[in-house]
């Protein structure tokens, strides 16, 4: 009978840790916002990756510290040092270059680099830059913070970029969670800005 309560008891146990992890996972769908160390790619410059040019891009990304959007947690995007000196992070979105550099806006079929929550090392030489290993996409339309608002750079400057409904929700998590009113990105001249939805 013991072993039959203590079996039920387990049972039970596993089903309440799998539900909490499931309302964990549920709270994080919409990602999650931090204030550590972090690197950010938004006006990245970046070239196809020579051991698969087809697919992935190496890019030139900053060491920030501050607030931060990404999908992963907080653990796993700050930087960290393994035991061979080599320091990793994730990448991840802020608005630290808004102020700096207008928002460019470019078609679908041009080529450009999906940096968010992508892999990082920094530069051991330079901390404040890091150098991430992205996703090249071609197939949607984009927006940069690079670019300096020249539109003949969305041709094949593979800047790091994101579409517009990620950029807006992630701007949208973020500025919420610094008590800003609204975005303070602001467009390129004659670019209107995304719709709130």
């Amino acid at each position: 009978m013991k072993k039959v309560a203590f079996i039920l008891t387990l049972v039970l146990s596993l089903v309440v840790f799998s539900n909490l992890n499931a309302e964990t996972d549920k709270a994080n769908s919409s990602g999650t916002v931090c204030d550590n160390e972090y690197v950010l790619c938004t006006s990245a410059p970046c070239v196809p990756d020579p051991s698969n040019p087809d697919s992935k891009a190496i890019c030139s990304c900053d060491v920030n510290k501050g607030k931060n959007f990404g999908m992963s947690q907080c653990g796993d995007r700050t930087t960290v040092t393994d035991t061979n000196g080599v320091t990793k992070a994730l990448s991840t979105y802020s608005f630290a270059q808004a102020s700096s550099k207008p928002v460019l806006s470019c078609p679908a079929g041009k080529p450009w680099t999906n940096c968010f929550d992508q892999p990082c090392i920094v530069d051991q030489m330079n901390p404040l830059k890091a150098i991430c290993t992205c996703e090249i996409v071609r197939d949607l339309p984009f927006v940069t913070y690079g670019g300096e608002c020249n539109v003949l750079t969305c041709d094949n400057a593979y800047w790091s970029a994101a579409t517009s409904e990620a950029f807006r929700q992630g701007s949208l998590e973020l500025a919420k969670s610094m008590g800003l009113e609204e975005n303070p990105a602001q467009f390129c001249a004659g670019m209107e800005p995304l719709p709130s939805k």
